[in-house]
């Protein structure tokens, strides 16, 4: 203090301002650690996983005509099943911890088809037709409404098809005769309580490719004969066949005929998808003695799920109506989600799911 006395007032003077930069610099310090230390923030969203709860659909809006309706989950490479896009996981740096992935669809969750006694996959006996023989065993008729959901295009896309052999029976399932492993996909489905059938591909009107070995109008008697016993041997059990598309070789009267007179010796039934108004089914169908039924309605022929409850209640309204209807529908998600919250509620309005063949009189 003697010291600081004996200093002059500029001698002073700098030490004060000495002792005010010591100061600063500590705060400077102070504050430096504070920038370089924030809090730390949640790891930046990728765009993956800003679109991870979003949803599209996938799979095209229906072009308007029937024969359409039957190729909108089709490849475009006939025979090739087309690929399901695999679940991968966003990448996400070590230091950050990952951001929780929405819990997948619960396929488990659907209702379950209940098995049914079955008869053997052997040739039917003498005198027998082979869609008696194969036929599902029915639920005996008790004076309600019946109703037959046939679901075409099956076997091509083995992932919606398994989701559609999950689902409460009994169905009508149509498999595309050039679909893969179909003797495997066939017996679990028809284990799994659902009758079968051949959807046979023939030629629509419009530019649309019902794949391979299909019906054509310019191919002569014996090819038409060889396409149809060569699609007829794609898997066992069945009870008949309903068309592909069509359009134009369900109305054709000479092609038509090969085909009822090959069902009518083979003892099969025939399901007239109608997709033409002109078909030639009927009349020819009497003639070579082969029982044959109409589709009333097709659901998902405006492909959302509006359309598709539209198209459920007026299945009802026409099996109140006339006792029975046929509908028929495709291996869409919409359809499979809608007949997942439909199916079990028939019993209760009053109504009996039969398969195709408890239709015919």
């Amino acid at each position: 203090m003697i010291w600081l006395a004996r200093m002059g007032t500029a001698g002073r003077i700098g030490l004060g301002l000495l002792a005010l930069l010591l100061v600063a610099a500590g705060m400077t310090a102070l504050l430096g650690q504070e920038r370089y230390h924030p809090v730390p923030a949640g790891p930046a969203l990728t765009p993956l996983e800003e679109a991870a709860d979003a949803t599209a659909p996938d799979e095209p809006e229906d072009a308007g005509d029937e024969d359409a309706a039957e190729t909108a989950d089709l490849p475009s490479r006939p025979g090739a099943a087309p690929a399901v896009p695999a679940q991968t996981a966003t990448p996400v740096p070590a230091t950050a911890p990952a951001k929780p992935a929405a819990p997948p669809p619960q396929v488990s969750a659907l209702p379950t088809a209940t098995p049914r006694p079955l008869p053997p996959l052997v040739a039917p006996p003498a005198g027998t037709p082979a869609w008696k023989h194969f036929a599902l065993p029915a639920p005996a008729a008790n004076g309600h409404p019946r109703i037959v959901i046939v679901i075409d295009d099956m076997g091509v896309d083995r992932h919606r098809s398994d989701k559609v052999a999950s689902l409460p029976g009994p169905l009508t399932l149509a498999w595309l005769p050039y679909a893969r492993e179909l003797p495997q996909q066939t017996e679990r489905a028809r284990a799994q309580g659902h009758e079968l059938i051949v959807h046979m591909p023939m030629e629509p009107t419009g530019k649309e490719d019902p794949g391979p070995g299909a019906l054509l109008t310019r191919l002569d008697e014996g090819t038409l004969r060889q396409r149809v016993a060569a699609n007829l041997s794609a898997f066992q059990g069945f009870v008949g066949i309903n068309n592909h598309m069509g359009s134009r070789f369900t109305a054709d009267r000479a092609g038509m005929a090969v085909v009822m007179a090959e069902l009518g010796s083979r003892g099969l039934m025939f399901l007239d998808s109608r997709t033409t108004a002109n078909t030639a089914a009927g009349p020819l169908s009497a003639h070579y003695r082969v029982p044959m039924l109409s589709r009333d309605v097709f659901l998902d022929h405006v492909m959302t799920a509006q359309g598709v409850a539209a198209s459920l209640a007026k299945v009802e309204d026409i099996a109140r109506k006339n006792g029975l209807a046929i509908a028929i529908g495709h291996p869409h998600d919409v359809t499979i989600a809608a007949l997942t919250q439909w199916l079990p509620t028939l019993q209760e309005k009053g109504f009996q799911l039969v398969p195709l063949t408890a239709a015919v009189k």
